[in-house]
């Protein structure tokens, strides 16, 4: 397969990336260790193996995704939240940012990224389990020897290969989820001082959602432009 993501350029532009963002956003006011970070990363696995569960997959179209790249405000906003959002894809997605915005941090505290070919991933020469969940369960053991032996690049890089590969197993466009929920992110709200947890911080963008979202007729207006 052909790396879109793992590769020294690509990934050394997307983890800066992700961890500027995130500073700016206040989630790096209180500094947490690797494994704490790591565990964060695969809580959002826990999250695409319930939306795997209840059948939610995003599965865009070519269109769908050409239209999400290029529409803004509050229109792109909504099209995410209906078509995207807390789906499979989406979910592996941020775990993928949340482990980018992890070697962002560790780059900038001079972590050099090296070894990127002696890292195999855990689907590179094999398929995946069928079940995804197992699948996942092999992403997340993927770190626990590199951390272990106190290997934390590894541990790190490991999983962000792997899911990869398996995205590219399930037929699952990373980059363009990673990109979006990128663009979608950046519509949020940085974490006020009062709201340092992810159930506060859903309340409060919530909160400032445009009444008509509720509204069937939008909803029906985003599907017939958008599938």
């Amino acid at each position: 397969m052909t790396y879109r993501l793992y590769n020294v350029d690509v990934l050394n532009r997307y983890a800066k990336d992700c961890h500027q963002r995130s500073v700016a956003k206040g989630f790096w006011d209180e500094l947490h260790t690797v494994g704490h970070c790591l565990m964060l990363a695969y809580g959002e696995l826990h999250e695409a193996i319930e939306a795997d569960r209840l059948d939610k997959w995003a599965k865009l179209t070519p269109k769908a995704k050409e239209n999400l790249r290029v529409v803004s405000g509050a229109t792109f906003t909504q099209g995410f939240l209906w078509f995207v959002k807390d789906r499979v894809e989406d979910e592996i997605a941020d775990a993928v940012i949340r482990l980018l915005d992890l070697l962002g941090w560790m780059i900038e505290s001079g972590t050099p990224l090296v070894g990127l070919d002696n890292v195999r991933g855990e689907f590179g020469n094999t398929a995946p389990p069928k079940d995804l969940t197992d699948a996942l369960l092999r992403v997340v053991c993927s770190s626990v020897l590199p951390l272990s032996f106190c290997s934390t690049l590894e541990a790190v890089l490991d999983p962000i290969k792997s899911l990869e590969q398996l995205c590219d197993h399930l037929g699952i466009d990373l980059m363009t989820h990673i990109d979006l929920k990128l663009k979608y992110n950046a519509t949020r709200p940085a974490l006020p001082c009062t709201a340092r947890n992810t159930n506060d911080y859903e309340y409060i963008y919530n909160k400032r959602l445009p009444p008509h979202f509720r509204k069937l007729r939008y909803r029906l207006s985003l599907l017939s432009c958008l599938r």
